[in-house]
């Protein structure tokens, strides 16, 4: 390109622009130029708009410098009005965005936009876009100070917040860019035999329903059964585009300009060993799906796809929508494990000294350790061998190490993000990273994670003195503290919507759905709006009972339907509480007590509606009705006679007798065994608290009369 400027010492501008550019990028001296030209449009330009498309559009040119130039063009848009839509059409050709007939390409609708419309689309485009105006109306003054411009280039590292990045960016492109900050080893297929035929069904919709961008990003990610593992170049920091989320061993992809995420699990540790095995970590056994430490176990996998993806699609057929769920889209059995720029295999890593390293004698014993207990639980299958190799054989046939990638997941989990927003946020993030941060860094980490929980974010007017000072005067700001409490509102809907619905089949997760760590937050756009949904991930306790004879087992089955209602909102331990998901949500909103008491209210009628609407689909819809056994659908509703019942005993004891002879008349006509209803007395007895707190669920709902 003509004109640019070759070196540092013959350009325009402050010095100071220029050294925070070229700390983003090593070829900052050629596109300076753009700057010095940016700094000069006070009005939008075409010309310059053209140019930067152009440069950002250049494989040549360095990736940190492609984001940069994006979000310069993005500035630029938000200048032109939006009346003036001859411009913008000339705009959208550029971006092969324009069709015909005034409207462009459907793909945007799968993108999160409500039109193809030009006029519609462009004001949808702005309002996408005016989403960073905490950092575009910062560089317009003409003052713009060093921090400020520091704030832009920091935000231009976000892949994801930058909109037109995916029309510049192509998918191939992203690919390499994702694959360079991974380290790759050989896997295979892994091929469930027993595996339902909708499964299939579920992934191929899954893909259908992405935005075309994302979906050929994804598709060449599970192209081949590669396994992918963090590398030393796998970031940690929040929104970046390979991330590597703190106090996680997974690695997350967010692609450019979008709000959907990808998960690969597990990915491995850092350091010398990507896989270990841990028997016991600080005086305590660690979870039989915890042994293999850095990586997932083959079976677990299975079980968790096939339940995660039966829920999903029992969710999708009673709501006719989505549910707020991640998607199993593949899943590889690791052949190989990185070690020193290299790969070995599997067997080879966990039985040569070398090839292990130094700390190999506590992986063995922690592998012996682990084979004897999978043995008492009932998880190994194959015989003792003899030898070193036979340990090994015996320890990898037992948990076949592998991995599975996701879509829809988020890495805004529900625990980390109250840490975040706790007045030692800031300092705690930093830590963990292991990175010196100053004011600023601390301003922007705060203003990001409020945009996250947000969707859209007024950040505060005033001057940073601390963490939690500016955390609470972010929370004090009107337009702030309205949609705060909006938001809280429809989590809480979204959370009594899902759960009512498992319920209503009697299922459970013992908790493990529900637990802060696997539940978070992400900002979708959708219909052309900024909305925040709540996504339940690692369904691995997932329990969907489907008896033939399809009786409830009550003994066992409520207790873990109580650790559900513990980890989401159970009131009756304060400490409990606190570390639920609407305790940490009403921390991380700040909710005032009034609207505590609205939101209980909400979610009640909301879970009794996603319970009754589940039974009604469950006996009604054909599609539905597949997934289950006849057994359940023809004895779905006695468990609910049997509890509303018993929850209405006054204690007079001729209606009390009456009642129980019905009930015994009533199950010994279902085929139900001659003591069951004695058990679920007992039962009923010893669960009472529990099925007072749901007892709204188990009335039968008032027939409609029609006029």
């Amino acid at each position: 390109m003509e004109n640019r400027p070759r070196s540092s010492s013959r350009l325009p501008g402050p010095a100071v622009l220029f050294r925070l550019l070229e700390q983003e990028s090593p070829d900052a001296t050629d596109y300076y130029y753009l700057l010095v030209e940016f700094r000069r449009h006070q009005t939008y330009d075409r010309n310059y708009c053209l140019k930067l498309i152009d440069v950002a559009r250049e494989s040549e040119v360095s990736w940190g410098m492609r984001r940069l130039v994006v979000l310069l063009l993005e500035h630029q848009v938000l200048k032109l009005h939006p009346d003036n839509l001859a411009e913008f059409k000339l705009l959208f050709e550029s971006l092969n965005l324009k069709a015909n007939n005034n409207r462009v390409n459907k793909s945007v609708l799968l993108e999160g936009y409500s039109s193809t419309d030009i006029r519609q689309f462009t004001l949808e485009l702005r309002r996408k876009l005016a989403r960073l105006n905490r950092v575009h109306e910062k560089i317009q003054a003409p003052n713009t100070s060093e921090s400020d411009w520091h704030e832009f280039i920091k935000v231009s590292q976000e892949d994801c917040k930058l909109s037109l990045a995916r029309y510049l960016f192509t998918a191939d492109e992203v690919v390499d860019e994702i694959l360079d900050r991974l380290q790759i080893t050989d896997g295979v297929r892994d091929l469930d035999p027993e595996e339902p035929r909708y499964m299939a069904e579920e992934t191929s919709r899954a893909l259908a329903l992405l935005p075309d961008y994302e979906a050929t990003i994804l598709r060449r990610l599970c192209e081949t059964a590669n396994v992918y593992w963090v590398s030393e170049d796998t970031c940690a920091e929040i929104n970046s585009l390979v991330e590597y989320p703190l106090t996680t061993v997974v690695v997350v992809i967010k692609p450019p300009g979008s709000n959907l995420e990808f998960e690969i699990k597990r990915a491995g540790l850092r350091g010398r060993n990507s896989l270990n095995v841990v028997y016991a970590r600080r005086g305590y056994t660690v979870a039989p799906s915890h042994r293999l430490s850095g990586g997932s176990m083959q079976w677990l996998l299975r079980y968790e796809s096939r339940n995660g993806t039966k829920l999903s699609r029992i969710y999708r057929l009673v709501h006719d929508t989505e549910a707020p769920m991640a998607n199993y889209i593949s899943r590889s059995t690791i052949s190989s494990v990185p070690v020193e720029d290299d790969e070995v295999q599997t067997l080879t890593y966990f039985t040569d000294p070398q090839a292990f390293g130094p700390e190999f004698s506590r992986m063995r014993v922690a592998m012996k350790e682990s084979l004897v207990a999978f043995g008492k639980e009932g998880y190994v299958n194959l015989p003792s061998l003899p030898g070193d190799l036979g340990l090994t054989a015996q320890f990898v046939g037992t948990v076949t190490p592998g991995q599975a990638i996701l879509c829809g997941t988020t890495s805004f989990r529900l625990d980390r993000l109250d840490k975040y927003l706790a007045a030692n946020g800031a300092e705690d993030y930093f830590k963990r990273l292991q990175k010196a941060y100053s004011a600023l860094d601390a301003k922007l980490f705060a203003d990001a994670i409020m945009e996250e929980i947000l969707g859209c974010y007024q950040p505060p007017t005033v001057s940073y003195r601390s963490y939690e000072q500016y955390v609470t005067a972010a929370f004090a700001v009107a337009e702030n503290r309205k949609r705060a409490d909006q938001v809280y509102l429809s989590l809480l809907k979204q959370i009594a919507k899902f759960w009512g619905t498992l319920l209503a089949i009697r299922g459970y997760s013992r908790g493990e759905s529900f637990v802060a760590r696997n539940v978070g937050l992400r900002s979708v756009w959708e219909q052309g709006q900024w909305k925040v949904n709540i996504i339940f991930m690692d369904h691995d306790a997932l329990v969907i009972p489907n008896s033939d004879n399809g009786a409830f087992y009550a003994h066992g089955d409520l207790h873990n339907m109580q650790l559900d209602e513990r980890y989401i909102w159970e009131r009756s331990h304060r400490e409990r509480f606190a570390d639920s998901e609407v305790g940490r949500l009403q921390r991380i909103y700040r909710v005032a007590e009034a609207l505590d008491t609205q939101g209980e209210q909400l979610a009640q009628v909301a879970l009794r509606d996603a319970y009754k609407k589940t039974q009604r689909a469950l006996l009604t819809k054909p599609e539905l009705q597949r997934l289950f056994t006849k057994g359940v659908r023809e004895k779905l509703l006695d468990w609910d006679t049997l509890v509303n019942g018993y929850l209405r005993i006054n204690g007079n004891k001729s209606a009390v007798t009456r009642w129980k002879n019905k009930m015994r008349k009533m199950l010994a006509e279902k085929g139900y065994r001659e003591d069951a209803f004695d058990v679920y007395l007992e039962v009923m007895a010893k669960n009472r608290a529990f099925l007072e707190r749901q007892s709204y669920l188990f009335a039968p709902e008032r027939k409609r009369v029609s006029a």
